[in-house]
């Protein structure tokens, strides 16, 4: 009985942990394309962050609607994780317009990292040695990339970029404290607040026919995909299984913008952005390679 109990339990870990890959994979290749779409409309930052958070709230509303569910009273973590998404649209949509695709991503992937050290900050959840270390290493990595940046007038880009990083990691933190129940409410109240906030600064609200439907693509159909399940998917599998899939988004998308504008990232770019992902990849194997060691001392009881 005990070993037909613990094949079923091994058949749902797997199960869950396949869902979790999935949604993860597939909410990284979503949110790869939206770096492409931005670069597609030709109205200012402000627009684009009103419009696309205008339709993100339209998006996961009808979603909600259609899943039957409404919208629940937040935790002060949902708030905090509210507030966090709007800053990181903000963010985003600015530095993807200021400087490469390339930089905003390599710069943006420190997020876990800086997920870490916000942890250790507000919630005295102190990192281990490894950890200090890789955050080290991946500021080197980001002095590398800003050098390059500074002789070629993309600083300001970068440092929006790194604003994003920031406020992403913050979001990450707050939702791993909220329940699952509140996600849709986070991402929905989130993308209008950021829609509110850009509202006084968009030049003109009404855009140009080209710019229509990128930005519907963008609003209705990517950033809800990609946010969902990517605020999903990652409750099925390891932190460090998450971080390495959505590296697979710094490859992607200066693919696609390189495809379609022939953007290249720089020669710093490349060796920093090698530094860096190279920090989270070795960070990700150590911290996976700890857990299975501590999964395993406790299954045999050592």
């Amino acid at each position: 009985m005990a070993d037909i109990t613990f094949e079923r339990h091994s058949g749902m870990v797997l199960t869950g942990y396949r869902r979790g890959l999935a949604l993860t994979a597939a909410g990284t290749l979503f949110a790869s394309f939206e770096g492409l779409l931005v670069r597609l409309v030709s109205a200012d930052s402000w627009t684009v962050i009103f419009w696309r958070g205008v339709l993100l709230g339209i998006a996961m509303m009808l979603f909600m609607a259609w899943s039957r569910q409404s919208l629940v009273g937040l935790s002060r973590a949902g708030w905090i994780a509210v507030a966090a998404y709007a800053c990181n649209v903000c963010f985003f949509i600015s530095a993807i317009n200021t400087t490469t695709v390339a930089n905003t991503l390599v710069i943006a992937s420190a997020a876990p990292l800086f997920a870490a050290a916000i942890a250790w900050a507000a919630l005295r959840e102190r990192p281990d040695k490894e950890t200090w270390i890789a955050v080290l290493v991946v500021f080197v990595g980001l002095a590398v990339i800003f050098s390059g940046s500074l002789s070629a007038g993309r600083m300001t880009g970068d440092l929006l970029a790194l604003g994003y990083s920031v406020a992403l990691a913050a979001y990450f933190v707050s939702l791993q404290r909220c329940p699952e129940a509140q996600v849709p409410s986070i991402v929905a109240i989130g993308g209008v607040l950021s829609g509110l906030v850009a509202w006084p600064f968009a030049g003109d609200i009404v855009v140009a026919a080209g710019d229509l439907w990128p930005l519907l693509l963008l609003g209705l159909v990517v950033v809800p995909a990609a946010t969902l399940m990517l605020s999903f998917g990652p409750q099925f599998m390891p932190g460090s299984h998450v971080t390495l899939i959505m590296l697979l988004e710094i490859l992607l998308g200066p693919l696609w913008v390189w495809m379609m504008f022939r953007e290249t990232p720089s020669t710093t770019t490349v060796l920093g952005g090698a530094l860096v992902l190279t920090t989270i990849v070795a960070h990700s194997w150590l911290t996976a390679r700890r857990a299975s060691r501590k999964a395993v001392a406790a299954s045999t009881g050592s």
